[in-house]
């Protein structure tokens, strides 16, 4: 029998993971800086979309100006207060230094703000995994992924969006459950949520979590925390006119119409049984579809985290509470999914996490392709059919992620 004398022995291939982790702070400063390099490079290429030039820096102004920024276009950066209080903050301080008088101006500001947020993403997952012990590749690959990984890297700087800001905060939430520091952690959950509702479902989970491993005294201090901050950044603002019909009204109605629109599996009924079979749905049917998916996968979470609280850590917890939101979620992008994959990198599994990052390419190359972005080569996924197939994708995507940490926490 012939031997393979191509992959190295598991002696080599131990000392080859020794020397990655020895040398894994200057490896991760290179990549840094790469990062930080490439993606400047990508900003001095475009405006940042429209998106930002005609929704977010608008409505930031406003709140600058002390104007009401739901009471025109409430559809355009339709987010709670805090997420553009944030981006009105960053507008004065990098204003304040370079004297910005154009909304391009203010844009390229924004996004060169936007590179220092990303790259220390990529600085906290590093540091998270870390904490948790792990070495050598399963240190330094998650955190690469996040800062070379096309559909992570460079997409969001050609069509820019400020979710980018609320990686961090996750991110920094992360770490703080990660070293215990759970007072600390859930408070930045609970404004990573008022950013951006993605974690609504993460919340609750994560207290659930902390009822179960704490004494309620030691409990108290976070769930209280939890609670203000969601009361004063969702609940509070319902005072302020437009904010409700804002808030609720986008996240109950977007979709309809084309089918060419975002990436949800909900296009099966905006779109596709009414081309196909003429079965058109009403609005209020749809909406109960959604909800009753969003529940039902919720409360499969509630029963694992309440089962499993003593095994589980905050990390498949929240990221539990993030894939159950995004299954079924109203309007779904790549940059949404990305909330999900920062947990995801955390968890160190190697196999795991490089099988995640090829169904993200997978799937964020398909929703190119659905946008007609030239090149093209298939120009038939400008289609509904071909929205409804990237839709399919970031599916198997979000699935795939579930089930993986479904059998972790199953078997630790």
């Amino acid at each position: 029998m012939l031997r393979l004398g191509i992959l190295p022995s598991p002696r080599r291939l131990e000392q080859i993971n020794r020397n990655i982790h020895q040398a894994s702070p200057l490896l991760l400063t290179t990549l840094l800086l790469a990062a930080g390099l490439h993606k400047y490079l990508l900003l001095l290429r475009s405006d940042g979309g429209g998106d930002l030039l005609g929704a977010d820096i608008p409505k930031a102004l406003m709140v600058l100006q002390g104007e009401n920024p739901y009471s025109t276009q409430p559809w355009a950066a339709p987010y709670p207060p805090f997420h553009l209080l944030l981006i009105a903050g960053i507008i004065s301080l990098t204003n304040s230094l370079t004297s910005a008088s154009t909304i391009q101006a203010i844009s390229q500001n924004i996004r060169i703000v936007a590179i220092l947020a990303d790259v220390s993403v990529g600085l906290v997952i590093f540091l998270a995994l870390r904490q948790r012990g792990f070495t050598g590749l399963q240190l330094i690959i998650p955190p690469s992924l996040f800062l070379i990984l096309p559909s992570i890297s460079s997409t969001p700087y050609f069509w820019f969006h400020t979710d980018i800001f609320g990686y961090l905060i996750l991110a920094l939430s992360l770490l703080a459950l990660t070293t215990r520091h759970y007072l600390t952690g859930s408070t930045l959950l609970a404004l990573a949520t008022i950013f951006k509702l993605h974690h609504i479902l993460a919340t609750p989970l994560l207290a659930l979590w902390l009822v179960r491993n704490q004494k309620p005294a030691q409990a108290v201090g976070s769930l209280l925390a939890m609670t203000t901050v969601l009361a004063l950044g969702l609940l509070l603002p319902l005072r302020i006119p437009g904010y409700q019909e804002t808030i609720l009204g986008f996240n109950l109605s977007t979709g309809l119409g084309s089918g060419t629109y975002s990436f949800t599996i909900m296009t099966l009924f905006y779109a596709i049984l009414p081309n196909t079979i003429s079965l058109s749905l009403p609005l209020f049917t749809i909406n109960l579809i959604w909800a009753a998916a969003t529940i039902t996968l919720f409360l499969v979470a509630l029963a694992v985290v309440w089962s499993r609280a003593k095994t589980l850590d905050p990390l498949q917890v929240t990221l539990l509470g993030l894939l159950v939101w995004l299954l079924p979620l109203r309007q779904l992008y790549t940059h949404y999914i990305v909330w999900a994959v920062i947990p995801f990198l955390m968890r160190g599994r190697l196999k795991e996490t490089i099988t995640l990052a090829v169904l993200l390419e997978t799937a964020n190359t398909m929703a190119v392709w659905s946008w007609a972005i030239p090149p093209n080569p298939f120009p038939a996924m400008n289609t509904i059919y071909g929205f409804f197939a990237a839709s399919l994708a970031y599916l198997a995507l979000n699935s795939v992620a579930l089930v993986l940490v479904l059998r972790q926490i199953a078997s630790p």
